[in-house]
């Protein structure tokens, strides 16, 4: 497949976009603090027949964030859900189409903010946990990732994956905040302790927990603008998979 433009790319793909910009309820918040973020959504876990999320639990997989807000019903016979997996399935088969395509994407959300006097960012994973050094396109025998193509822009994404964390000291544009699974408890303090926040869900939002300060991260989406050695504190979220037992990840 070769990308032509974004017109083109629906054409041949059947798929309206890759990424949106304050689209979902989540990241329509963004206009509240004058920007607008640009997000993707993937198929998680192996719904496409590709792993997106390499720390994921058998728990977490059955609740993913996948199948909550406009998802927790099938509407339009699953046609969000089936968008998804034809992204991801995209992204691992047709890399070289797939990257041309949301570097067309992000360019132009990012000329629209600048335009606004909006701020802009990125979050490459709402669905998926994949490292940004994936996104990337070949120029002669090099490999250059998007963090690198768009080194004015800032990114940000939640983990589970610890070692991810290196990246937030290799590129000055990225964002992580590390994600409590329920079973790496030793992992979140340790990111504590080294000025890493870590996001918590929790079935009613305290002020402080395992002795440190408890932000609302449901106000805004926009990691980035957090302090580092917090808690980002996030409510349970619906889903449409609605299972009744105790979560490990929820406190």
């Amino acid at each position: 497949m070769i990308y032509k433009n974004k017109a083109d790319a629906k054409r041949q793909t059947g798929i309206g976009y890759l990424g949106s910009v304050n689209l979902t309820t989540k990241h329509q918040k963004a206009f509240n603090f004058n920007e607008l973020t640009y997000s993707l959504y993937l198929a998680p876990a192996k719904m496409s027949g590709y792993e997106v999320c390499p720390k994921r639990t058998a728990e977490c997989t059955r609740l993913c964030l996948n199948e909550s807000g406009m998802n927790t019903m099938n509407m339009n016979d699953d046609k969000i859900n089936k968008s998804r997996i034809a992204k991801t399935k995209l992204f691992f088969e047709e890399r070289e189409f797939f990257m041309a395509w949301m570097i067309d994407e992000i360019t132009t959300a990012h000329i629209k903010a600048m335009r606004l006097n909006y701020n802009f960012s990125v979050r490459l994973n709402n669905t998926s946990d994949i490292s940004p050094e994936m996104f990337y396109v070949k120029q002669g025998k090099k490999s250059i990732n998007i963090l690198q193509l768009f080194p004015a822009v800032q990114f940000y994404d939640y983990t589970k994956v610890y070692n991810r964390i290196k990246l937030t000291k290799k590129y000055s544009n990225y964002d992580l905040t590390f994600s409590f699974s329920g079973m790496n408890l030793s992992e979140c303090i340790e990111s504590l302790n080294n000025n890493v926040r870590v996001a918590v869900v929790f079935k009613k939002v305290p002020e402080t927990f395992w002795g440190y300060e408890v932000i609302d991260g449901d106000k805004y989406d926009m990691r980035y603008k957090d302090g580092n050695n917090v808690i980002v504190g996030l409510k349970f979220k619906t889903v449409r998979n609605k299972i009744k037992e105790h979560y490990k990840f929820v406190v």
